[in-house]
């Protein structure tokens, strides 16, 4: 028999009145607040609520009408805005520039490179499967590349290594990646030489670099850069 509600305690009542949701302003705030870190407050909670869930067991369910039922739908559940192809693509390429563009000045501010006399080229490598990006700088006045991830990383364990190569050429490494978001390599001379295609890439491989002089781990991609000249 369900206990008098006078003679419920004063918590109790409490516990109560939340679970209906009539409490407001600061009694509201105080109830939340002992639910999160009162257990007893808490289970009394959790009793009202499994108590007035039980007086809808008897009650027959009625559907709402259909125009009810879209109206609260859509209320609930508003349909996403679409964005346009073609603006998609803009907001892509304008973050991609944007942070291209921002490569290039951090690394002509750096005061050990020298004022520029050659070109710098700029390129994005993305794997396959979109979870590895790399955005590269490649500066002809000190034959340099600049490489900065902007999503992805090697396993636990393992390194990141870049590799080049030009046209008709074996890949050769550039130098290892053990951490951090960017890195400054210096391109070996064969790779400094190369005029036309550049290609890039990037590969995980165990510390210390790749064991066999070529990729032995996953290659997360490549990337060629077009007419390639030499600092004037």
């Amino acid at each position: 028999m369900t206990q008098p509600e006078d003679d419920l305690p004063e918590e109790d009542l409490l516990a109560g009145e939340f679970a209906l949701g009539l409490l407001t302003g600061d009694a509201l705030r105080d109830a939340q607040r002992r639910s999160a870190t009162d257990p007893d407050f808490a289970a009394a909670v959790a009793r009202w609520d499994a108590q007035f869930a039980g007086m809808t067991d008897a009650l027959a369910p009625v559907a709402p009408r259909p125009a009810v039922k879209a109206a609260l739908m859509a209320r609930l559940f508003p349909p996403a805005q679409k964005t346009g192809l073609w603006q998609r693509l803009w907001l892509w390429q304008a973050a991609t520039v944007a942070a291209l563009v921002l490569l290039a000045v951090v690394m002509l501010r750096d005061p050990v490179v020298p004022p520029q006399q050659g070109p710098l080229y700029t390129a994005e490598l993305v794997s396959a499967e979109g979870d590895f990006r790399v955005l590269a700088v490649v500066d002809k006045t000190t034959n340099e590349v600049v490489l900065t991830r902007t999503a992805g990383a090697a396993p636990e364990g393992r390194i990141l290594q870049v590799w080049a190569s030009g046209p008709g050429e074996p890949v050769m490494s550039v130098g290892l990646w053990p951490e951090g978001e960017t890195v400054r390599l210096a391109l070996p001379p064969t790779i400094a030489a190369v005029e036309g295609a550049l290609t890039l890439g990037v590969s995980e491989e165990p510390p210390g670099g790749s064991p066999t002089g070529a990729p032995t781990g996953r290659i997360f991609g490549l990337v060629e850069i077009a007419d390639v000249r030499p600092a004037l």
